[in-house]
């Protein structure tokens, strides 16, 4: 949201790029959170896999969120995505707990 309030209209070219490297920078960080926890019987994959839908997850919404943000309260909105979230990776993460 702060990159379209203070970009020009000539910065649309650099929109998709910023994007990228704002989704695969969530990526590396959630992967390597995930990569330090205990992960015993997970195969790199799957942890890849973990990372990767949660990183587009997060960051699925919070562009969708930037487009249109009247609709809900960024509170709300992080509410929304941390149940969704850690409703349905549960499992992964009861596993990597026990």
């Amino acid at each position: 949201m702060r990159f379209q309030q203070c970009s020009t209209p000539g910065d649309k070219q650099f929109e998709a790029m910023f994007e990228n490297a704002m989704r695969q920078d969530l990526h590396r960080l959630l992967l390597k959170r995930v990569n330090e926890m205990d992960t015993q019987g997970f195969s790199q994959e799957k942890l890849e896999a973990a990372a990767l839908v949660i990183s587009w997850g997060i960051f699925g919404s919070a562009l969708q969120w930037s487009r249109n943000p009247q609709d809900r309260s960024v509170e709300t909105m992080f509410e929304e995505v941390i149940e969704v979230i850690s409703v349905n990776l549960a499992p992964f993460w009861e596993q990597t707990t026990s």
